[in-house]
């Protein structure tokens, strides 16, 4: 009778995705208390009194200067396994481990009991306390994996034959043409994806072939937390990232970073790996969720993703939200996350008509933009206005409605498409810092180092010819105004003036 009851309440749990008694391995990430911060690092770069002014860190620098010392690191990993944890993966810096363990240890560490629910998520019923034994342990991102995260376009229900703006006219309106016939392709130059799950890498190089890319983008995928798994619209997301990062600069090579798994664990754990790899100075992440949701541990564990980030030289290029001022989708007015870090390039969206030569544009109503509750207000956005009183975003934007959308080729039955989104607009910006970095290169100067404040520091007058500026269009709250605007930043790039501009700092 006893086992009857059991078995029934164990299957009432599982239908209701309450609580059960067989819980899997947790996978967790440590972030590591180090010498010195990533933020002091990431000044260092950016300040002109600085010997490491624009000399930007590698791994083994940062793990030089920051990381702990060998010795208290080494009788870190050793307590770790003792415990009965295995180490699954190190980050080169020593300040990043990802570890493997039963529930059981987690709990008696940390001091926390751990649901587990049937639909494969977990999550920490208290906050973790670190034992003492443990100091060298700041936090730990993955005993609760209930946060997800969303993917940033919309696919258009038609045919690409119905409608979509052709390469040649998007390459023709924000100012490309000339800049491949100055040579400027992308050579030479990384761009990684950040992404969750599987994707087809045919159907990116079949969009290369079909749209006759010459050369063509590298195209490959970077495993770092296991297998991940194909599902049809985070694929789409991919290969839409995959695709309008390589039409831009079809010279790139392109390394897709797709987590196995979508959670604060699987964010840290992807961007830690990107910049372990060191390959791509350009990151293109076109995946959010509204900024409230997320976790105070793993915001300040991201920051420092994020400032170290800055120190590599790398500019990572986000979705600003498709939800327009309300990226809670609840009547409020909340900012998206990551979109709202003042440590990214945000990019919001435009409506765009090109005829006749002639570019004009709309702030986008989906266009995420507002003022986030997280994060500080930068010092390169003091002079906004007093309504800005913390973080404002987007940046700088691109064209993102769906009804001026482009196509891609995507799916487990490939065909063409037309989508639109702010994650249609962040790759082709992260498309033109490849240019970017490759006409430097060709000037013998290193990679540009972080964009945003050096586009709030430009004079007045070289911006009004570097961008085009929308001045109609809103978002929700927002209106799209003269100047930088909560729907659309700055505006649209008008790629060759400001390229230009760039290759001179």
């Amino acid at each position: 009778m006893m086992g009857t009851i059991r078995k029934s309440a164990l299957l009432t749990a599982f239908l209701l995705g309450l609580p059960t008694a067989f819980a899997k391995p947790i996978t967790v990430t440590l972030s590591l208390n180090g010498k010195v911060t990533m933020a002091e690092l990431a000044r260092n770069v950016q300040d002109p009194t600085s010997d490491h002014y624009n000399r930007f860190y590698e791994p083994s620098e940062i793990r030089e200067l920051a990381g702990p010392a060998d010795q208290d690191y080494r009788e870190l990993l050793n307590g770790l396994t003792a415990e009965g944890m295995t180490v699954v993966q190190e980050s080169p810096t020593h300040l990043w481990v990802t570890v493997r363990g039963e529930q059981s240890i987690y709990e008696s560490l940390f001091g926390t009991k751990v649901q587990h629910f049937s639909n494969g998520t977990h999550r920490a019923m208290s906050q973790v306390q670190v034992p003492y034994h443990l100091s060298l342990v700041k936090s730990v991102t993955g005993l609760d994996n209930t946060h997800k995260l969303y993917p940033k376009y919309i696919k258009m229900d038609r045919p690409a034959s119905a409608g979509g703006v052709s390469q040649n006219d998007i390459k023709a309106a924000y100012g490309f043409t000339s800049l491949y016939s100055a040579g400027l392709n992308g050579q030479g130059q990384h761009i990684a994806i950040a992404t969750y799950g599987g994707f087809r890498v045919a159907n990116v190089r079949k969009f290369f072939s079909l749209s006759a890319i010459s050369p063509a983008p590298n195209v490959d995928q970077v495993a770092f937390n296991g297998t991940a798994q194909y599902e049809e619209g985070a694929a789409g997301e991919t290969e839409l990232d995959a695709e309008m990062a390589g039409m831009i600069a079809p010279g790139s090579n392109i390394h897709v970073f797709g987590s196995a798994e979508n959670s604060d664990a699987g964010e840290l754990a992807m961007f830690t790996a990107i910049l372990d790899d060191n390959r791509a100075k350009i990151v293109n992440y076109s995946w959010g969720n509204c900024e409230t949701y997320t976790d105070a541990t793993h915001k300040t564990a991201m920051q420092a993703v994020f400032q170290r980030a800055l120190a590599q030289g790398v500019n990572i290029f986000v979705a600003s939200g498709d939800s327009g001022s309300d990226s809670c989708g609840d009547g409020t007015n909340k900012a998206d996350w990551p979109g709202a870090s003042p440590y990214v390039v945000t990019v919001g969206g435009t409506s765009m008509n090109y005829s006749n030569g002639s570019l004009s544009e709309t702030g986008w109503d989906g266009s995420g933009g507002g003022i986030s509750e997280l994060w500080d207000l930068p010092s390169w956005e003091q002079g906004l206005g007093s309504v800005y009183v913390k973080r404002a975003y987007p940046d700088v934007a691109f064209n993102a409605d769906p009804y001026t959308g482009q196509a891609i080729y995507t799916g487990s039955q490939p065909s063409w498409a037309v989508v639109g989104g702010t994650s249609m607009a962040a790759p082709q910006w992260a498309g033109f810092m490849a240019l970017v970095n490759q006409a430097r290169s060709k000037d013998g100067k290193a990679g540009l180092g972080f964009m945003t404040p050096m586009l709030y520091a430009m004079p007045a007058a070289t911006r009004a010819q570097a961008f085009h500026d929308v001045t109609s269009g809103r978002n929700g709250l927002y209106t799209s105004a003269a100047g930088w605007d909560a729907v659309t930043g700055w505006g649209s790039p008008k790629a060759d003036t400001l390229l230009g501009y760039l290759r001179t700092l």
